[in-house]
């Protein structure tokens, strides 16, 4: 009993630890990200355009919390929406102003 309680607790250590690490290792891609591309400006969630924040409440989002936002101004300009689950998997969607999905 002793043992399993051990192991228990050693798998729940680990699998803390992995989901620390992944969450470390997104947020230094993001600010890399930052850094090589000026065009790349944060925004408060607050600022994406009303048509954005109605499609992250739609199905296709749900059990995703969006956690930043950036616009990017290129040719076409869009904005990127970073998003976390409960697993604190990190999930990076591409919008139009209209609200429609660029990329997933």
């Amino acid at each position: 009993m002793k043992k399993f309680i051990i192991a228990a607790i050693a798998l729940t250590t680990t699998v803390f630890a992995n989901a620390q690490a992944e969450t470390t290792v997104a947020k230094a891609q993001t600010e890399v990200a930052d850094a090589n591309n000026p065009d790349r400006v944060k925004i408060k969630l607050e600022e994406l355009p009303a048509a954005i924040r109605k499609a992250l409440t739609e199905d296709a989002f749900q059990g995703w919390t969006a956690k930043s936002a950036y616009v990017v101004k290129a040719e076409k300009p869009y904005y990127e929406v970073e998003l976390t689950n409960t697993k604190a998997e990190l999930n990076v969607v591409k919008f139009n102003e209209d609200g429609t999905v660029i990329k997933k």
